[in-house]
């Protein structure tokens, strides 16, 4: 899976660097088995390769870049079935994967779509979940969880 993304981010880079100044990038992000969109964000920044986050529970992810995120929403995949990409074997855009190319056209569908949506949740909500999540697996590794004090508001 390691070499899956170093493939896609040298294609994310070599996308970044072949608009130039010609055209923005944009993201588009789901969670793999999740049957939704979860947000739109422009690539601001190319990939540092060199760089690693120790955000990650198994820490073999490398390179980063900075996004502006536009839109924050889950929309459920059944509002862009009908979004056909037939440089991915005429799949709809809901079956792409990471570094996925979209052409234009089809990605100005997937972005009015995010833009008319009027969402009742998005991945922002999720965050209290995760964070008490993160602490119990601190506790069970025998971490604090929390900071220096004991606080952990």
């Amino acid at each position: 899976y390691q070499r899956r993304v170093h493939g896609g981010n040298r294609r994310l880079g070599s996308t970044w660097h072949e608009s130039g100044d010609k055209c923005p990038v944009y993201l588009y992000f789901s969670v793999n088995g999740s049957g939704q969109f979860c947000g739109c964000a422009q690539m601001m920044s190319p990939i540092d390769m060199r760089s690693r986050l120790d955000c990650w529970a198994d820490n073999k992810w490398s390179g980063k870049f900075s996004v502006r995120w536009i839109f924050i929403k889950d929309i459920p995949n059944t509002h862009f079935r009908h979004i056909i990409l037939e440089s991915n074997e005429g799949k709809p855009v809901t079956h792409s994967r990471d570094t996925q190319e979209i052409p234009e056209d089809k990605g100005l569908a997937v972005m009015q779509i995010f833009h008319a949506f009027h969402h009742r949740t998005s991945l922002l909500d999720d965050f209290e979940f995760y964070e008490q999540r993160q602490r119990e697996m601190e506790l069970a590794k025998g971490g604090s969880g929390g900071s220096a004090d004991g606080d952990n508001d």
